[in-house]
């Protein structure tokens, strides 16, 4: 029988009816050990097929969430061979191009929420892993591939078969106490929960290894210190864990929030050492607030920030933090007050840059200027974009450091995607610092920046049509500001530096025209090197200097600003913003105000800063004094200078708003004025076109005094005016029409009586309603059964024709009360009230409710649907009537112990209908505890609104229609119990239990090389399930001669296993095809025989 086996398997059998693929190896660590087809270490995912076939993922689909399972589909082919790999890019990109698979999300590795999951065309399920932190560079994957056990990879394996796998890191030291301040001292305590591992330590802000000192007793902190900690096992096969690491400030308090950095070679970087070498290393951060609270922290690399300032001591440096390292993926706090951004993955972080006090120019700076301009520029709401900041104080590997700024990074495509949804591959981003370079976007983006500079250029802009084309492409608004900011403050280094726009490319994101971002702004109000050759940085520097400048950089921004000039709109928009400006966020009295606001703020930790990096604190307060004096005097100079610049204009001249009536008029930009705040007075040029336009109330007409200098239409919505000289300009609105509040209420209060208000019932009182002067009102009472009318009662209106009419009328002229007086009757009554709705499948009666006056006992008989019931005599009050019968219950007659009285009122009951609950289990009531997942499919009948699960396996409820869920792999019983709920609120439930089992499975490899090179040399199994007492396996030669055979299964475990000798002459075997005959029993009593083949090869 033997002899009709195949000859030739080479193929790894797998006794299971499982799914042949598997996810079976990702990183989202991958920083620098694996590049995809753009050279780019984006996270991957290998996908294992185990089949004997080719299997095409073609309509497939991954994610990285389960409650969005379908979130990237394969749109074309991508084959994975028999018994190999595929490996997808999990880089955003969208797209599957020559083999390459990019799917449209990105895997965070530290958000702790996300799994991995796959399902075919049809969307069933296939496999998934929850995704778990590596440290960098490292994977996670199957022990081998197809493996069921999961393991951790020191040695990424992308592409190739699963080797060298490791178990989980070791458990992450615990501290005893947490980051923050300490007075005098704090003992600090480590432990960890494994004991069979070491725990080592630094105290200097470095990564601790195995070199470091160990840890025995707990730890005494005397000085602000960052404590670092690591765990290596005893086990070699258990990798070094994660790193614990906290600051202790200890007997240091602050009145600014504090940023605590740590690294190996981080000193050296803010020591200067960048160099040729571009030093970035890595390191670790942690936020406080003020008080010493840790607010968050992570891991991540360094660089240099800073040119000018970088010959300075005191170093500023930029931040990334990397979900790579494992440990986080952003610091996450709303850490800058003019935003409400909580996350942030890179950070600026400045000791004032060229504004530094002490080191700038020979002690010069004010340690301000360059956060002052761009907060300045944000709170003025000036159309670029801004680097937000936040002052702090920065320690370095536990030593002070000074004062500094945290500051938001504007130059990155996470910032234009977070605000405006333009991710970094749909940005052209181009940048000036001496040179140009084009930060995103490809070479198209200069090109078509280009473009737009020599249409501008080329064409007269006076032509309108011209400058909208412009408009189309170019935020001149932004360009306005752009000039007008650095104007003002006296800008020496921009345009040829420190200079940068872009524009957003992606049609359903914002900013999609060319504007500008701040980048330094320190060399500003006479400060720092002119780099711009700029006429002058004296505080009489002329407003329309830039047209002067030629073109700095040569990127055409002052070609670009002198075109635009010439066109009418342009120009005007250009004067009426400065003094929109000029009257409001840009006024002296708000520059100062910031400004003292902002120096406030640092001025409590100047000591220590000086202190620490020499100078004099009169010294700074001296520099503060001479930037305050020069804003001071800039507010004047610059707007008198606007005359000479431009003949055209004329004045400035006062300009007088008044708004008559109710409304409301905007004056130029966001000039608003109303009947709140008229009068307003404003300083504007002449020579330009200033516009009023009406935003709300019923406008009338325009008046401008003196009525003979203009012409113009006073019916018009928008008044446009070129100055001529002080006027005052009326907005006429139509008075709205006098309204009266009447006040209803009624005496006494707490009865059901009612009032119908022109045809309106009110039941709340008291109630008012704001009525026109004049309007007519009739009332009428709907009193409650129990009680009767007695009188109207106002204060002042005149019922119609008598108060003592029950319906009655009156005339709105005053404010005023209209009470409605009854009193309650002296007969006895019967009310019945009740309405229910009951579900049929309930167990619950209706409860209709009969309420008596009179004197106890009470004798009443009721009918439903018009059919009478029996009398009955009660001393309850009210008397409950339990009923499950739908339909209208009616008091019939009613009697006290001493007479008959009235009936009346209603009852209603409806009773619905009730869902039927059911479902079932596509996999069955049994699972395998290979594969634990099960797909559970609603079959409930009726309008169903609601489906509540419990999977008996304590996790949270889920409710949708139907489900997935995955129990864990560990022999159990469950009960699955469902919950519907229809449109009427009824509902139904059911029950199912679902077992996992411990299935069997055995490998059986098809050949091994017993040649003593200590690979491959011996034959071994695989298994699970099995009854190993019935286990029997026997080897054939191709004559049908045993020439090996166990009962053990332990004789074939990978310790012992067969070396290939003969079981009789325990002589080596040849090389050649074997045949095996294996069989056993599984834990259910199920006897299975199979054959195969293995190709002994020497």
């Amino acid at each position: 029988m033997f002899k009709n086996l195949l000859t030739y398997i080479f193929v790894l059998v797998f006794f299971t009816s499982e799914s042949q693929l598997y996810i079976n190896e990702y990183s989202a660590a991958n920083y620098d050990t694996y590049q995809d087809n753009y050279g780019e270490y984006e996270d991957w995912i290998e996908i294992y097929n185990a089949s004997a076939n080719p299997i095409d993922l073609n309509g497939y689909y991954i994610t990285d969430k389960t409650n969005n399972p379908t979130k990237w589909q394969f749109p074309s082919s991508f084959i994975i061979p028999a018994n190999s790999v595929g490996i997808v890019f999990c880089s955003g990109r969208d797209e599957l191009n020559a083999g390459f698979a990019h799917t449209n999300f990105k895997i965070t590795q530290t958000k702790d929420n996300e799994t991995i999951m796959i399902s075919d065309p049809i969307s069933t399920y296939v496999d998934s892993v929850v995704v778990v932190p590596n440290i960098k560079s490292h994977s996670r994957g199957r022990e081998f591939d197809g493996s069921p056990s999961w393991s951790v990879f020191l040695n990424a394996t992308p592409g190739i078969s699963n080797t060298g796998a490791f178990q989980e890191y070791a458990a992450t030291p615990v501290f005893s106490l947490p980051s923050g301040y300490y007075s005098g001292s704090a003992q600090i305590i480590i432990t960890n929960p494994d004991p069979n591992i070491t725990i080592y330590y630094t105290t200097d802000g470095s990564t601790p290894d195995n070199t470091s000192n160990q840890y025995t007793t707990p730890l005494t902190i005397n000085q602000t210190t960052v404590l670092k900690a690591v765990a290596y096992s005893s086990n070699n096969n258990i990798p070094a864990s994660f790193i614990e690491y906290c600051t202790y400030f200890i007997d240091d308090m602050h009145s600014i929030p504090i940023l605590s950095i740590s690294g190996d070679d981080v000193l050296d970087l803010l020591d200067g050492g960048w160099g040729s070498t571009s030093l970035e290393p890595e390191g670790t951060i942690e936020w406080f607030d003020k008080d010493g609270n840790l607010l968050d922290k992570g891991s991540g690399e360094f660089n240099k920030h800073g040119n000018d300032s970088w010959a300075y001591d005191q170093r500023g440096f930029d931040y990334i933090m990397r979900d790579q390292y494992g440990y986080n993926h952003e610091l996450q706090d709303e850490m800058f007050m003019t935003k409400n951004r909580d996350g942030f993955q890179r950070i600026i972080v400045k000791a004032a840059a060229n504004d530094n006090y002490p080191f700038a120019f020979g002690g010069s700076g004010a340690h301000i200027r360059d956060a002052y301009v761009h907060h300045l520029s944000q709170l003025a709401d000036l159309r670029m974009d801004e680097r937000s900041t936040t002052s702090c104080i920065l320690y370095l590997d536990g030593d002070y450091w000074g004062v500094y700024e945290m500051r938001e990074k504007v130059d990155d495509h996470d910032f234009t995607d977070y605000y405006y949804d333009q991710d970094k591959n749909n940005l052209q981003f181009l940048k000036t610092w001496g040179g140009t370079w084009i930060e995103y976007g490809g070479p198209q983006s200069q090109t078509d920046w280009d473009n737009l500079v020599n249409y501008i250029t080329s064409n007269p802009m006076n032509v309108q049509a011209n400058y909208e084309i412009v408009k189309d492409q170019f935020n001149t608004g932004s360009l306005i500001d752009y000039f007008l900011l650095n104007s003002y403050v006296v800008c020496a280094d921009w345009l040829n530096w420190n200079t940068a726009w872009w524009r957003g490319m992606d049609p359903n994101g914002d900013k999609k025209k060319w504007r500008y971002t701040l980048w330094d702004m320190d060399n500003t109000f006479d400060h720092g090197t002119n780099y711009t050759g700029i006429p002058t940085q004296s505080v009489n520097a002329d407003p329309c200097d830039p047209s002067s400048l030629n073109d700095p950089g040569n990127q055409g921004h002052i070609p670009i600003w002198n075109s635009l000039l010439n066109n009418d709109e342009f120009f005007d928009d250009y004067l009426n913003r400065w003094q929109d400006l000029a009257n409001g966020s840009l006024s002296c009295q708000n520059m100062v105000d910031l400004l003292d606001s902002m120096v406030a703020v640092i001025d409590p930790e100047m000591p220590r800063q000086i202190s620490t990096w020499g100078g004099n604190y009169n010294t700074w307060l001296s520099n503060v004094q001479d930037l305050r004096n020069f804003i001071s005097a800039r507010c004047s100079t610059m707007n008198v200078g606007f005359i000479p610049c431009y003949p055209s204009l004329s004045g400035p001249f006062n300009v007088n708003v008044e708004i008559i009536g109710v409304g409301e008029v905007e004056m130029s930009d966001n000039n608003m004025i109303n009947d709140g705040n008229t009068p307003e007075n404003f300083s504007r040029f002449g020579g330009v076109s200033l516009p009023f336009e009406v935003k709300s109330g019923t406008f009338q007409n325009w008046e401008v005094i003196p009525s003979g200098a203009y012409v113009y239409d006073p019916l018009v919505d928008t008044l446009v005016l070129d100055l001529q000289g002080d006027v005052t300009i009326i907005a006429n609105f139509i008075p709205p029409t006098p309204t009266r509040d009447i006040v209803y209420t009624i005496e006494p209060l707490g009865t059901s009586t009612t009032i119908d208000v022109n045809g309106v019932n009110i039941n709340t009182f008291p109630t008012t309603i704001n009525y026109t002067i004049g309007d007519t009102v009739i009332v009428e009472p709907q009193i409650d059964p129990l009680y009767g009318f007695s009188f109207w009662e106002t204060d002042s209106v005149v019922m119609m024709p008598l108060n003592t009419n029950p319906i009655d009328s009156f005339y709105v002229n005053y404010h005023d009360t209209v009470k409605l007086h009854v009193y309650e009757l002296p007969t006895i009554e019967a009310f019945i009230s009740g309405n229910d709705t009951l579900c049929e499948n309930e167990n619950k009666d209706a409860e209709i409710r009969v309420f008596f006056s009179g004197i106890s006992p009470y004798t009443f008989n009721y009918s439903v649907n018009g059919i009478i019931q029996n009398f009955i005599t009660t001393s309850v009050n009210p008397y409950i009537i339990n009923t499950g019968e739908a339909g209208f219950y009616e008091l019939v007659s009613f009697s006290d112990a001493l007479e008959v009285g009235g009936v009346s009122g209603q009852a209603v009951v409806v009773v619905k209908e009730s869902p039927v609950a059911n479902f079932h289990l596509t996999t069955g009531d049994t699972l395998s505890i290979i594969n634990t997942s099960t797909n559970i499919v609603d079959n409930s009948l009726g309008n169903i609104l609601l489906w509540q699960w419990d999977f008996g396996d304590n996790s949270p409820y889920d409710f949708s229609q139907n489900p997935y869920h995955t129990y864990e792999n560990i022999p159990a019983s469950y009960t699955i119990s469902l919950i519907v709920i229809n449109e009427d609120n009824c509902r139904d439930t059911t029950f199912r239990n679902i077992i996992v089992k411990d299935k069997y499975w055995i490998y059986v490899p098809n050949s091994f090389t017993p040649d003593n090179d200590q690979i491959n040399d011996i034959f071994c199994l695989n298994y699970n399930g099995i009854r190993e007492s019935t286990f029997s396996f026997k080897v054939y030669d191709r004559f049908s001669n045993l020439v090996y055979q166990t009962e053990s299964i332990s004789d074939l475990s990978c310790e012992n296993g067969w070396d290939g000798t003969n079981k009789d002459s325990n002589k080596d075997l040849p090389s050649a095809v074997y045949i095996y005959e294996v069989s056993y029993k599984d834990f259910d009593g199920w006897k299975h025989q199979d054959f195969g083949t293995i190709f002994i090869i020497r």
